[in-house]
């Protein structure tokens, strides 16, 4: 009984499933992905691109009305629309992300109380200061929430 030999060096051969025709074949030293991937695209650049789209502004009907908002905007409206209607994760995620804001906003506006200079101004004048600049703002807090240095939850 003879074999055949394993490698067959001339393109006569039959050519079928997992055999392709040798003008077909990988050649040595040839990547199989010759183009690779594109040059530019980082993440950066992706980063950079999220960011162009969530600023592009849209037209928004809302009922005879025509709107032109940036992309974000309207897309937290329609989460907004969403959470409203009783939609429960959307409800969560856009509690959480409300929250989240305003958390950031008193901790900015602490961290900028507590940066005045002056060592005459009592704790009362700082919480005093930092309530009227969050009321500016359009947050509400109280002087306990000051102390603590944490937004009041007005959802109950």
């Amino acid at each position: 009984m003879t074999r055949s030999p394993k490698k067959v060096l001339s393109g006569d051969y039959k050519v079928g499933y997992g055999r392709p025709p040798s003008e077909m074949r990988f050649r040595k030293g040839v990547t199989g992905n010759p183009g690779g991937r594109p040059r530019g695209m980082t993440a950066g650049r992706a980063k950079r691109l999220a960011l162009q789209e969530a600023y592009r502004p849209i037209t928004v009907r809302e009922g005879d009305k025509v709107f032109t908002l940036p992309t974000i905007q309207a897309v937290m409206r329609q989460q907004g629309r969403i959470a409203a209607k009783g939609n429960g994760p959307a409800l969560r995620h856009f509690i959480d992300r409300v929250h989240a804001i305003e958390q950031e906003e008193v901790q900015a506006a602490t961290k900028a109380a507590e940066s005045i200079p002056f060592s005459s101004v009592t704790d009362e004048e700082r919480a005093q200061a930092l309530i009227a600049f969050l009321e500016r703002t359009g947050l509400k807090v109280s002087p306990r929430d000051v102390a603590k240095g944490e937004q009041r939850d007005h959802s109950r």
